[in-house]
């Protein structure tokens, strides 16, 4: 994309215009993007601190996202608390329904533990937001004896995911059933799927 200033369309050619704003708009809009939205010393200067002040405590500005997402991610665990006890539909359903409800409460906190961390090269995997949820659905089924509990965790959480995903970026589509539908019936078809 160009940043040059442009000779102007002769008089008369306004879709010529509006073609290459569409152009430009679809370069912005569809270009994957990489690395980090700030920089430490814009991040210094939005404190009022000086860059020395941020490295003294962080250094880099990957550092300090991961900081953020282990705050994040520990207000999530918190929030869905653990899966304990007799494996049972309104166990997996209340676990999923708070998993749920806090994405669509903290609709910046969940897009960056599950939709922009890769983006930052943030780790994904085991020990990571995600991951430590489908870790507990995964012991709680295998608890039960259910199996196999690992791909069932990762379908339940995939469910999940898509409907916290889909809830937030389609807020004013007429759903056709509730939130506490959707969850109660990705818990039954989980625990009627395990073996």
């Amino acid at each position: 994309m160009t940043t040059q200033p442009r000779t102007p369309n002769p008089r008369g050619s306004g879709e010529l215009l509006r073609s290459e704003l569409v152009n430009a708009a679809r370069e912005l809009l569809l270009t994957p993007r990489e690395g980090l939205p700030f920089s430490l010393r814009a991040l210094a200067r939005a404190v009022g601190v000086t860059p020395t002040a941020v490295y003294r405590h962080f250094d880099s500005a990957e550092d300090l996202v991961t900081a953020v997402i282990d705050d994040q991610s520990s207000l999530l665990s918190a929030a869905v608390g653990t899966l304990e006890g007799e494996l049972s539909v309104d166990a997996l359903a209340g676990f999923g329904l708070r998993y749920v409800e806090w994405g669509l409460t903290n609709p910046g906190a969940y897009q960056l533990l599950f939709e922009s961390a890769e983006r930052y090269d943030i780790p994904v995997g085991p020990g990571t937001p995600g991951y430590v949820i489908l870790e507990d659905v995964a012991t709680w089924l295998q608890s039960g004896g259910r199996e196999p509990a690992v791909e069932l965790a990762t379908r339940a959480w995939a469910a999940l995911h898509g409907l916290t995903s889909l809830r937030l970026h389609k807020p004013t589509l007429p759903w056709p059933t509730t939130i506490q539908h959707e969850v109660d019936a990705i818990a039954q078809g989980i625990l009627d799927a395990a073996r």
